[in-house]
């Protein structure tokens, strides 16, 4: 859209295939079709930094015509392996928006666990209680597979970190499965030796996305306090940067509040991208900041506008 920019969300970008339901959601996109991507927003579009677009937005300053930024969002392995690379070779800057305990602890995101379970296990039905009673899950074949997983992993973004705790370790007995990253590379976790290594380089910024990837409307508000003071301690510790930047866990409508907001500019946080699909002006509200996720849903690219 004319003289509005659009903001880009990845997850990851994967050279290996894909077995049963494992990215059935598509977050993970192909290496060739994410070097395609890079190579035209390089000749079409004019792709800013996250200092650039703040910049514009602190002063509002009209972006220019097919303006872009690049995010992504998590910290799987291959953002820094795969990713940032094919980034460099053709100069685009990003920024990565990071879970640093997932990174500290080398543990695989709650989604990719359930998935895990799901995908691996060698039995065709399982049962976990939630909402006081047994809930049962036909597993046969892949359609069942990814129904069950759907279903599950829309009730542990609706309920608390407690519960949702509860229904992963559920889910790890019945199935038999302890999901690690023997199963899949697309699960593997960035080290912070391999981000220290990308950040080198001035094209690539880091920002936080809370320290675990907990929903933060679903935790209390010292917890949230808590989370985001220690997201942005850890990444400090780790890195030796200050971050002034984050992004929403899931970031729809229901995720994120004036509360949340609060206490992220507290902590000297300057802009907050959604997972709200559109474009954007020089003056939206930085903690408004809509974004279009690519591969998701089978969204298809270049996104209308560009």
């Amino acid at each position: 859209m004319k003289n509005n920019l659009t903001i880009l969300c990845y997850h990851g970008v994967t050279k290996f295939k894909s077995h049963g339901i494992e990215n059935s959601s598509g977050k993970h996109i192909d290496i060739k079709k994410f070097t395609k991507q890079v190579n035209f927003l390089k000749n079409n579009c004019q792709v800013l930094s996250i200092n650039e677009v703040n910049f514009h937005l602190e002063n509002k300053i009209p972006f220019k015509n097919k303006s872009v930024m690049i995010t992504f969002d998590d910290g799987f392995a291959n953002n820094f392996t795969v990713a940032a690379p094919i980034l460099k070779k053709n100069n685009p800057p990003a920024i990565f928006y990071i879970c640093p305990k997932n990174i500290e602890d080398n543990e695989l995101f709650w989604v990719d666990k359930i998935e895990c379970c799901i995908n691996h296990t060698k039995f065709n039905k399982i049962s976990i209680k939630y909402k006081n009673k047994l809930n049962y899950f036909n597993l046969s074949n892949d359609k069942n597979k990814k129904l069950a997983l759907k279903k599950i992993k829309q009730y542990c973004k609706s309920c608390s970190d407690k519960i949702k705790n509860d229904i992963i370790l559920q889910l790890i007995n019945v199935s038999g499965i302890n999901p690690n990253i023997k199963y899949s590379k697309n699960y593997e976790i960035a080290k912070w030796s391999q981000i220290n290594k990308v950040i080198k380089s001035k094209l690539f910024s880091i920002g936080g996305h809370s320290l675990n990837h907990s929903i933060m409307t679903k935790i209390s508000k010292k917890q949230l306090s808590l989370d985001i003071s220690k997201t942005v301690s850890l990444i400090k510790k780790r890195l030796n940067i200050k971050i002034c930047h984050y992004s929403y866990p899931e970031g729809q409508k229901n995720h994120f509040n004036k509360k949340i907001i609060f206490e992220l500019k507290k902590n000297m946080i300057k802009t907050c991208p959604t997972a709200i699909n559109g474009s954007n002006n020089h003056n939206i509200d930085p903690f408004l900041l809509k974004r279009s996720m690519v591969g998701f849903n089978k969204i298809k690219f270049p996104i209308k506008g560009l």
